[in-house]
């Protein structure tokens, strides 16, 4: 999976110069970066694909499955290996995959929770893993802009739009929480802005959260911040939790409105959900950063405790964790032996912790 120097070195400059356009969201934006994937895709050897236009099917067979076209046709040796070679998840339900070897995504399918998952080119995946270092570093970069407005908004109540989505901001910049989109909410599971008045208690200067949350895991979340707690005391106790007045009317504050107010902050196309990867990759930097492990056998526990640790903050599984939100460049920088302990030195930047500063450090190019 490792591109040459050569190609590497210009998809990363091609890709640099793409990221600072990319959050601009417009549709010329959007043009302009499919042309830079259909780059990427040609200088890899690579075709973009849709996954709409698979021609190979999965499908039950005796004790497990077998491939063949939508036609009916039994598939070649040679496409038939490719596939295999997949390791598609048996318990992926509605798998189609792609009729040629150089597609950039060579398979989908949907999980046991009816998520669409995909299985890309290994090839690919070094273009996505710089998207990632871009995002992030964009992120990074917002971070300290986005909670110095957070804290200037904070200071009116939240009974109005703004404060009362500053305060969600402060609290998934802080534990993690989840957006709360509805299409969860719906299923039983909750993030910040889908909670109700029941999920909250106060006590003296503690607020605690207690709710399913993704997968209708329980979540316990306690807030010990004063200029947090002393705001959660005021908002609606009945119903949903985090709703404001508008024109004498109660509303709800829906994901949408938080990641909308994330960008007109930011000036940058950031979702809640970056702080969950930012903040999982700067931990999981933070765990490993300095450790010293000779062996392979040492790298693996300390990865897996790392994980074990991240994930606890998250909540969710290790193995989500390390998939989802800790940047891989953490973990071959620690198993090849350069995550060294400086990246965390003083000084830190201005709006950022040390485990941050140093987390902005590494995608930066430094060791």
């Amino acid at each position: 999976m490792v591109i040459p120097p050569l190609t590497t070195m210009r998809v990363t400059r091609r890709w640099n110069s793409l990221a600072a356009i990319t959050f601009l969201g417009n549709r010329h934006v959007e043009t302009t970066v499919k042309r830079g994937y259909e780059d990427y895709a040609e200088e890899l050897g690579l075709k973009l694909v849709d996954p709409a236009d698979f021609t190979l099917i999965r499908t039950p067979f005796k004790k497990g499955f077998r491939y063949k076209r939508i036609d009916g046709k039994l598939l070649s040796p040679k496409d038939e290996a490719r596939i295999v070679a997949l390791v598609i998840p048996p318990a992926w339900t509605d798998v189609r995959c792609c009729g040629s070897a150089k597609g950039h995504i060579q398979a989908v399918g949907q999980d046991v929770l009816g998520r669409r998952q995909y299985i890309y080119h290994p090839k690919w995946e070094n273009v996505r893993n710089s998207m990632k270092t871009n995002r992030l570093l964009a992120f990074g970069k917002a971070l300290p802009r986005i909670r110095k407005r957070v804290m200037r908004d904070m200071r009116s109540k939240p009974t109005s739009g703004k404060p009362l989505a500053a305060l969600a901001i402060k609290l998934i910049d802080q534990k993690a929480f989840r957006a709360g989109h509805e299409k969860y909410a719906k299923d039983g599971g909750r993030g910040i802005a889908s909670l109700k008045s029941t999920d909250l208690k106060i006590d003296g200067n503690t607020a605690s959260f207690v709710f399913a949350g993704k997968s209708k895991k329980t979540n316990e979340i306690t807030i010990k911040d004063p200029s947090a707690v002393k705001r959660l005391r005021l908002l609606k106790r009945r119903g949903r939790l985090f709703q404001y007045k508008d024109e004498n009317r109660w509303r709800k504050l829906h994901a949408g409105k938080l990641n909308e107010y994330l960008r007109e902050i930011s000036g940058s196309k950031v979702s809640a959900k970056d702080f969950r990867t930012f903040h999982g990759s700067a931990r999981a930097l933070a765990f490993l950063a300095g450790i010293e492990a000779q062996s392979e056998s040492a790298r693996k526990r300390a990865v897996a405790a790392a994980m074990r640790h991240v994930s606890e903050f998250l909540r969710n599984t290790p193995a989500v964790t390390r998939s989802s939100y800790v940047h891989p460049l953490i973990i071959e920088s620690f198993n090849a032996g350069e995550l060294g302990g400086a990246l965390l030195r003083s000084p830190h930047r201005k709006g950022l912790s040390g485990p941050e500063t140093g987390l902005m450090r590494l995608l930066e190019g430094e060791r």
